[in-house]
Parts: structure tokens; C-alpha cells; sequence
């Protein structure tokens, strides 16, 4: 009769391998007499999961009766660790700020991010499954349903035209709307920071010309008034304004992140103010841009008191428009990398507020690189401010 074989599952101090804490497995055969009686819980016949100490597997590792000794090791899913996305591998940026090894906790889920900008494609394959949906709007029957001023805002609103179709002339929401919830693992183009996610398209920026302060506050207004978590501002004006300062307020008393970006001029912003991005609030978070390598991003405003951190910005390939894709550099998707980074967050703490996902944001980027004396923080990085906020969840 063949040897019956056994097997036994030891604890020990973990090693670098990935393995599951204290944990190893421990194959024997038939001449352990009391496999019945071994510590631990039998997962099956003949394993067994039980705890020990590093003299017990020693002591084990000497006995003849014992074929091997293993550790129990993790595990991922192949879609967690690249996903099936196209052009997944020419997503440098995903990796400097340490997204896939986020996507272990989240890929995202049921979380608002309203994007104030030019609009976005909404039959984009890689965006349109991801659109927020207006639960208070019938589809095409041209009534204001839910009484917002806005005929048939399905999808987002029109602030430039006062109309619910947010649809993007120029490009330049949907590659931000593409940075941050291009859906992943989709076996289209590329993945967002969320491969799940709810984005609202506010058009706060006309195809033509710029945007207006009106534009932007009533842009505001309506992401907050429809649950927006995170709100994006890919965009700058040179001159302060007590209206826009004031719906920020709002934002921060209703525990909404608002992400802007640092500015494209260069310029020292300690010196010479933006905004929204100089806007001194704790909603605000101000990103500047940054290259391969850690190195400020060509053209980045920085500023070592007034910028809050830095994100990949330069040659970020994502969504463009009628289907398509391409590489945009600026800080506009240096902050869609932030915003996608507390959404993701967000999806997996629901009950953090915005203070909370920035805290965590800014406390986790990493420090000591070329940018250290350009912003107040350091780097983006995803999965530093997913451990931390998780763990500190659960305490």
C-alpha cells in the first residue's frame, strides 16, 4: 500500500517571500501518529493550518517522516496584477505612483467625480461605462425632471450653454476623464486610476475661448448638489475671486476634496498666485507635474509652501476623442492623477471625508527626490495612501 502523505501548516517569522503571516506548510507522510491530534485547522484531508513557534519547525524539519517544508504563499489575481488593457504597458505613470499595487484593496467602485471642464465623450468605449447617471433625470423626454434648471442633465450639465448635454468639443475633459476612470481590465485602450468609477461631466469650459468665473461656480454648485465625492480642476485663472472662494468653502463644509492644477507657466506659485489652486483651503489640494525620473514636469508651476504635491504629468497616454487615444502632458492630468487617487481611496473607506483622503495623500507621498525643494509634499503615491487610510480604519 502506498505511503499515505499529510500535511501540516507551522508558523514561523515571515521572510521576504510573499507569504502569509506566521504561516508555513510542512508535507509529511504516514509516520506522524498523531496527525489527528496535530494543532491547527484541517482545510481538507490531510492539510492542515496551525501556528507554532520556530523550535517546533525545527523540530519537525529533523524528523524523516517530513518530505518538505514550505512557506504559504499569497496569492493575486493575473487581472490585478496587469490588466487587460491595450495600451496598459505604455502607462508608465500608473506605476511611478504605485496604482496597481492599490488595485490589491480597490479597483474603484460606486464613488462621484464630477470633472469641471471642456466636457467629456460620453460614447467613448473606455468612459462610457463609467458616466454618473442622474437618478433624479428622465432620459430624452425634455422635462427638467428632478427641478435643477437643467432639461435631461442624464449624464452631467452644461454650464456654459445652460444645458444638459456637457458634450467635449477640444479633448481636454475627456483625457482627464480618461486619467482618472478609464475603465480597466476592459481589454480596451487603456485603465484609469479607477477602473470603476462614477465620473460627472460639468462643462464649466467652452470649445472656444475661456471659461468664466460664473461658469466655474455654478459648475461647483452643481457637483455638489448632486453628490460629487472628488471634484477636478484642470484649470487656472490669473485673478482671486470671493464668489469661487466661497463655493470652496461650501465644498470643504460638505467634506469634498477639490483637486487643481499647480498651472503650466513655470512659475513660483509662493510668488505669483492661480486659481482655484491658490485658494487657501483645506478642500484644496494643489498638484504640480511631474516627468519620468522625479523631476518637476516641463513648464510645471511648483512652489515649496503653496503646492501641495506632485503626480505624473508628462506624456500621459489616455482618452481622446471619437474613440481614440494619445499622449497630453501638463499639470491638468497631473491632478486628474489625484483626484483618481482619492476616488480610489474613497472607494474603499466610503466614510472618510475629504480632509481625511487628502491627510492621507499627503502624509504617504514619498519625500527625498528631486522635487523635495520644489512642492510641500513629495510624490504621489497610491498605494502608501491606500495602506495608510485603511489602516487606520480599521483600529
Amino acid at each position: 500500500m502506498a505511503a499515505a502523505t499529510s500535511f501540516l501548516v507551522l508558523a514561523m517569522a515571515p521572510t521576504a517571500n510573499a507569504t502569509a503571516p506566521s504561516e508555513w506548510i510542512v508535507g509529511t507522510t504516514s509516520g506522524i501518529r498523531s496527525a489527528s491530534a496535530t494543532p491547527g485547522s484541517q482545510i481538507s484531508p490531510g492539510i492542515r493550518v496551525v501556528r507554532g513557534d520556530g523550535a517546533t519547525l525545527r523540530r519537525l524539519r529533523r524528523r524523516p517522516d517530513v518530505r518538505f517544508v514550505e512557506p504559504n504563499r499569497h496569492f493575486e489575481p493575473s487581472s490585478l496584477a496587469a490588466p487587460t488593457d491595450r495600451f496598459f504597458g505604455q502607462q508608465w505613470a500608473l506605476r511611478d505612483a504605485r496604482v496597481p499595487r492599490a488595485w490589491r484593496t480597490s479597483i474603484g467602485g460606486e464613488v462621484t467625480v464630477a470633472v469641471l471642464d471642456t466636457g467629456i465623450d460620453a460614447s467613448h468605449p473606455d468612459l462610457a461605462g463609467n458616466l454618473w447617471t442622474n437618478p433624479g433625470e428622465i432620459a430624452a423626454n425634455g422635462v427638467d425632471d428632478d427641478g435643477n434648471g437643467f432639461v435631461d442633465d442624464v449624464h452631467g450639465a452644461d454650464m456654459v450653454n445652460a444645458d444638459g448635454d456637457p458634450a467635449d468639443g477640444v479633448g481636454h475633459g475627456t483625457a482627464v476623464a480618461g486619467v482618472i476612470g478609464g475603465r480597466g481590465d476592459n481589454i480596451k485602450g487603456i485603465s484609469g486610476v479607477d477602473w470603476r468609477v462614477r465620473l460627472m461631466p460639468v462643462k464649466v469650459l467652452p470649445d472656444e475661448g475661456y471659461g468664466t468665473t460664473a461658469t466655474l461656480v455654478a459648475g461647483l454648485r452643481y457637483a455638489l448638489s448632486n453628490g460629487a465625492r472628488v471634484v477636478n480642476m484642470s484649470l487656472n485663472g490669473a485673478d482671486r475671486s470671493l464668489a469661487l472662494e466661497e463655493a470652496i468653502a461650501a465644498a470643504e463644509a460638505q467634506g469634498v476634496l477639490v483637486v487643481t492644477s499647480a498651472g503650466n507657466d513655470g512659475a513660483d506659485r509662493d510668488s505669483v498666485p492661480s486659481y482655484p489652486a491658490s485658494i487657501n483651503s483645506a478642500a484644496i489640494m494643489s498638484v504640480a507635474s511631474s516627468a519620468r525620473g522625479g523631476r518637476l514636469g516641463y513648464a510645471s508651476a511648483y512652489g515649496t509652501k503653496s503646492v501641495d504635491i506632485a503626480a505624473p504629468g508628462d506624456n500621459i497616454l489616455t482618452t481622446d476623442l471619437r474613440g481614440r487615444y494619445g499622449s497630453h502632458s501638463g499639470t491638468s492630468f497631473a491632478a486628474a492623477y489625484v483626484s483618481g487617487a482619492a476616488a480610489l481611496l474613497a472607494s474603499a473607506r466610503p466614510a472618510a471625508s475629504g480632509s481625511q483622503l487628502r491627510g492621507a495623500l499627503l502624509a504617504s507621498a514619498r519625500r527625498g527626490g528631486r522635487l523635495d525643494q520644489r512642492v510641500s509634499g513629495g510624490q504621489l503615491d497610491v498605494a502608501g495612501a491606500m495602506k495608510r487610510l485603511v489602516r487606520r480604519a480599521r483600529r
